[in-house]
């Protein structure tokens, strides 16, 4: 009498084959720049494909490494209930990044803190009309 599969080490297997699926890197930004205002601020812009119902919250920074800084741009749902539609969602937000930072490693998260949009800029320092925005 033929044995039949074990359901266990099917479920491991179809697991294992579905993991690569799943564990997706974030995508990279549709536009990303950013410049020097002055010795301590810069103006991040950005741009990444979100949701309609996604509002952009106050940039996060951790400590520099060398020239380098972690910007984490949050995102919080704007309503309970929204389209599947995607939008751009763009950020224009000036961070505190003192000199000698040069780069930012930039990352927006959806409301539950996923990656969705990831990049790395270095600052320009030559930008003429880097000035803060109004408002």
């Amino acid at each position: 009498m033929p044995r039949s599969l074990s359901p266990i080490p099917l479920a491991l297997a179809v697991a294992l084959c579905s993991a690569g699926v799943l564990a997706q890197d974030a995508a990279e930004f549709t536009a990303l720049s950013a410049c020097r205002i002055d010795e301590d601020r810069v103006l991040l812009r950005a741009t990444f494909d979100g949701s309609a119902c996604q509002s952009v919250e106050p940039a996060g920074l951790a400590e520099p490494r060398g020239t380098i800084v972690a910007v984490t741009i949050p995102t919080t749902r704007t309503a309970e209930v929204c389209t599947m539609q995607i939008v751009p969602v763009e950020v224009e937000q000036v961070i505190e990044a003192p000199e000698p930072i040069f780069d930012l490693d930039v990352t927006a998260l959806d409301p539950d803190n996923n990656p969705i949009a990831h990049g790395v800029i270095e600052l320009d320092e030559t930008e003429a009309d880097c000035t803060a925005p109004e408002g």
